[in-house]
């Protein structure tokens, strides 16, 4: 049946031959002497990005074609016109042209850090290698895939919170810049003045005055924070202590952690599967994790294991970061000589846990920011109908 379907797959991918293909190889093509529209469109095609569904999609049918016999070079010659990313056309254009040249695939693609990791130039090395590089490149296809779902999934359930939080933002900045300085008209010219009003619109009347008076310097302000999180972050204390805070967040650090052992564990059974040593796996994991706690963690297993320890022993000194069952699986995957299997497994309990979470935390978020907004409405009506009663009470 899946060969059937297979079949199926690389007919339709022969087939396609019609689409227009972007021809330009990175080291090759130059446009100092084109027109500044033709520089523009390249600047931005450069600079464009190319999703993990892509490279899932493209992996997955190198894998299909070159099951089915098909040679690299034909092979990457047909994918470089299968997709409508301009960029990944050019990046597999270069591809095409480094192979064609007696270049491997994986040093080809190492050239590109921005578009392939060295967890996929690792896997992809380890293929050529051992000679399963059809193997490999479904395995990288499918690990690819589920990260795809995993984003998909924490992007669904942020955008319930974040489009509410953005929509009362917004209301209330409308209400400021045009609601309270009509209602503060109206109530001066019925007699009231501003010692009269109550405090809920004094308040309201001080924030009004701030956004229509400030609004540059509250514009200002926010760039020169942005500016110095920026500053901070990029040096390796300010991003450490960044990262730790984000873990310890209530309910989302935890959910960050569970993600962050997911992409450990899972890399770590891909890598080992593909047939790289325990150490120069780790070493890939702790150059692609994102999380600095994790990253420095890793490289602490890896001077541990370099003196013989193991890698759950290692663990087992940060329970904040990995939890109990992550240590014991792997405890008995060392045991048994099945890292690679158990981490597998051990990706597929925590993907299932992530999912739970999630839909946990979007029932929880719901009553949540229904019960923010009711206490943000409530109080700007309270802000405004009070000095109303004020003045119907002078009338």
């Amino acid at each position: 049946m899946n060969d059937k379907i297979d079949n199926n797959l690389l007919n339709k991918i022969q087939k396609k031959t019609i689409k227009k293909k972007e021809t330009a190889i990175y080291g090759l093509y130059d446009n100092h002497n084109a027109s500044w529209v033709t520089r523009i469109n390249d600047f931005l095609i450069d600079h464009s990005g190319i999703s993990l569904k892509e490279k899932s999609y493209f992996f997955h049918l190198m894998a299909v074609m070159i099951d089915a016999g098909i040679p690299m070079l034909r092979t990457l010659e047909v994918l470089s016109g299968n997709t409508d990313n301009l960029k990944f056309q050019r990046v597999i254009n270069t591809l095409v042209y480094s192979t064609s040249g007696g270049q491997s695939l994986s040093d080809s693609m190492a050239r590109f850090p921005e578009v392939f990791t060295e967890t996929e130039v690792g896997v992809i090395k380890a293929g050529e290698v051992a000679g399963n590089l059809n193997k490999m490149l479904f395995q990288l296809s499918l690990q690819l895939e589920k990260s795809h779902d995993l984003q998909t999934k924490l992007i669904t359930a942020a955008t319930y919170p974040v489009v509410i939080l953005i929509t009362l933002i917004a209301i209330v900045i409308a209400m400021m810049v045009w609601v309270v300085p009509t209602l503060i008209r109206l109530l001066s010219e019925g007699g009231l003045s501003e010692d009269q009003y109550p405090l809920p619109t004094k308040i309201l009347l001080a924030i009004s005055n701030f956004i229509t008076g400030y609004w540059w310097a509250a514009i200002f302000g926010f760039i020169i924070l942005y500016a110095i999180y920026k500053v901070y972050t990029s040096t390796p204390t300010g991003k450490f202590q960044i990262d730790y805070l984000k873990l310890r967040i209530p309910i989302v650090g935890t959910l960050m952690r569970k993600v962050l052992v997911l992409r450990f564990v899972n890399l770590l059974g891909i890598l080992l599967d593909a047939g790289l040593p325990v150490l120069k796996a780790l070493q890939i994991i702790g150059g692609s994790i994102d999380n600095e706690l994790y990253k420095l963690k890793t490289w602490e297993i890896i001077k541990d294991v370099q003196v013989g320890g193991k890698i759950s022993e290692s663990l087992e000194a940060a329970p904040f970061l990995f939890s109990e069952t992550v240590v014991q699986m792997l405890s008995i995957g060392e045991s048994s000589a099945s890292i690679g299997s158990i981490s597998q497994k051990i990706s597929i309990y925590f993907d299932r846990e992530i999912s739970h979470t999630l839909k946990r935390l979007t029932a929880l978020f719901e009553p949540i920011m229904i019960l923010f907004v009711g206490v943000i409405v409530g109080l700007l009506a309270l802000a405004i109908l009070m000095p109303i009663f004020n003045l119907t009470s002078l009338v």
